[in-house]
C-alpha cells in the first residue's frame, strides 16, 4: 500500500487532472460526479455526501435529491463550472479531502483483487495504477485493458508504459504522468536486477 506521503502526492495530482468541484456535475461521459472525480450512480449515493446549503447548514434529503436530478437532465460534454449554476449545494474541502483519501484506499483493496501482488510492486506503478483505475473504473480497467493487465500481472513495467495511453479527453500531460511513472518503475526494477 503506499505511504500517506504517497498518497497526498497522488491526491494532489488526481486535483490536477481530474479537478476539485465541491458541487455536482457531469464528467466527460455524462455521470454525476463530485470533488475528485467521486462518481455518484445514483440519488442514495449522493444521499450518502454531506452537502451544505449556501449557509452551512446541512441539505435536507429533498435538496439533495433537488441537485442530482437537475444535474441529471443538463448537457454532457461541458467544462465542470458550467454545472455551478444548476445546482444550491455544496461539500466542505475538507469532506472531499476525505473521500478523495478514501478512494484511493478502497481503489488499492480494489487493484489487490486484480493483481494480487500489487503490495509488492514499485510505487510509482501504484500510483499509475491509481490513476488508471480513479479514471476509467475498475470493471473497465479489468476487461477493457487485455494488454496493460498482462503486462502489469507480469511486472513489465515498460510494456505497462506503452499500454497506458488513454483516449481524448484525457489530456496528454496525463498520459505522459503515467507513462512516466511506469518508466521508473521499469527503471527501478532494472536497478534491483
Amino acid at each position: 500500500m503506499l505511504s500517506p506521503k504517497d498518497i497526498d502526492i497522488l491526491k494532489h495530482k488526481l486535483e490536477e487532472y481530474e479537478g476539485k468541484k465541491p458541487y455536482m456535475y457531469l464528467d466527460s461521459k455524462g455521470l454525476v460526479t463530485v470533488g475528485v472525480g467521486i462518481y455518484l450512480p445514483n440519488i442514495n449515493s449522493a444521499l450518502k455526501m454531506k452537502f451544505r446549503v449556501a449557509s452551512g447548514r446541512l441539505a435536507t434529503k429533498e435538496e439533495i435529491i433537488r441537485d442530482f436530478n437537475s444535474i441529471q437532465k443538463q448537457p454532457k460534454g461541458r467544462v465542470a463550472e458550467y454545472y455551478k449554476r444548476f445546482v444550491e449545494l455544496h461539500i466542505s474541502n475538507s469532506d472531499i479531502d476525505t473521500l478523495t483519501k478514501h478512494h484511493i484506499n478502497s481503489f488499492q483493496k480494489e487493484l489487490i483483487k486484480v493483481f494480487p501482488e500489487y503490495p509488492t510492486f514499485p510505487n510509482e506503478a501504484k500510483m499509475a495504477l491509481l490513476d488508471l483505475i480513479f479514471n476509467v473504473g475498475m470493471t473497465n480497467l479489468n476487461t477493457q485493458w487485455p494488454r496493460l493487465k498482462k503486462a502489469v500481472l507480469n511486472k513489465n513495467w515498460e510494456k505497462a508504459a506503452q499500454e497506458s495511453n488513454r483516449k481524448y479527453p484525457i489530456p496528454p500531460e496525463r498520459n505522459n504522468y503515467v507513462k512516466n511513472l511506469f518508466e521508473k518503475a521499469a527503471k527501478k526494477n532494472q536497478t534491483l536486477n
